[in-house]
């Protein structure tokens, strides 16, 4: 009786193990088919997003930046579920993974930031390579723009590096989004002289200049602005291309006191 009793404790036995072996497998099973099939499902989703996104034009930084993000947060959801699958308890693997994502997030605070901001400039476009911009009192030509920082290129030859986060807390001035630049140069002329011959003169060293624009609203013009202790003041304003600037305003300086000099005008100190 013992010996039966025996053989059919160990019978039992085994068939739970194989039961729960099975079980296992199937599980196990289910599981790889979650992770591999998943995957797949992930890879053909981020295709189909990247896609869309370049289609809608938007810069293949960031439709990078938005398709690894998508694929590493459906490989996580992913991955829970197939733990799950296997009986694993998936509340204290989110949280572990909530909890280092935290830790992470604090650390990088201002890095993530700066992709936020990058990825700002690069959907909104508030300016793009090639552009001269100013910001946060710094300025030049923007060299390249990157997820967490821009590049400026100044007249000077040197290389300014800007968080972007930086960039889209403070104003930006964008001296290249309007075709047309306006130039003022202000020049004192004595008391005494023909005011109407010194602004003919003044105003001539514009439209007279192979750089200067002239469409209707925006003519070269002058105007007396102030009348000082020494001089009275001329004012002009003359239009010409963005790219044209820096070599007209520094033509029109030397071309306004060429003009005066043939006028007889004086030029008085201040």
């Amino acid at each position: 009786m013992n010996f039966d009793l025996e053989n059919l404790s160990s019978f039992s036995g085994w068939e739970r193990l194989v039961e729960t072996g099975m079980a296992f497998g199937t599980n196990l099973v289910a599981a790889l088919a979650i992770f591999f099939v998943g995957r797949w499902i992930t890879a053909r989703l981020v295709i189909l997003m990247k896609a869309a996104l370049t289609r809608a034009k938007v810069d293949r930084t960031l439709v990078s930046f938005l398709g690894n993000v998508a694929n590493v947060g459906l490989l996580i959801l992913i991955i829970i579920a197939a733990l799950g699958k296997l009986g694993i308890p998936t509340t204290s693997v989110t949280a572990l993974i909530g909890g280092a994502g935290l830790a992470v997030a604090l650390s990088l605070k201002d890095q993530l930031s700066n992709f936020a901001a990058g990825a700002l400039i690069i959907l909104f476009r508030p300016f793009k390579v090639g552009d001269y911009i100013k910001v946060n009192g710094f300025e030049g030509f923007v060299s390249e723009i990157k997820m967490v920082q821009t590049a400026l290129s100044t007249p000077d030859n040197e290389e300014i590096i800007l968080p972007n986060s930086v960039v889209m807390s403070n104003s930006i001035v964008n001296r290249s989004s309007m075709p047309l630049c306006r130039v003022q140069v202000v020049v004192g002329v004595d008391y005494a002289c023909d005011l109407k011959a010194a602004k003919a003169a003044v105003l001539k060293a514009a439209t007279e200049h192979p750089l200067c624009v002239q469409t209707p609203g925006k003519e070269a013009v002058t105007f007396i602005t102030n009348l000082g202790d020494s001089a009275i003041e001329i004012t002009l304003w003359a239009w010409t291309n963005e790219a044209d600037l820096g070599a007209f305003r520094f033509g029109l300086n030397e071309q306004v006191v060429e003009n005066l000099r043939a006028a007889n005008i004086n030029i008085p100190f201040p």
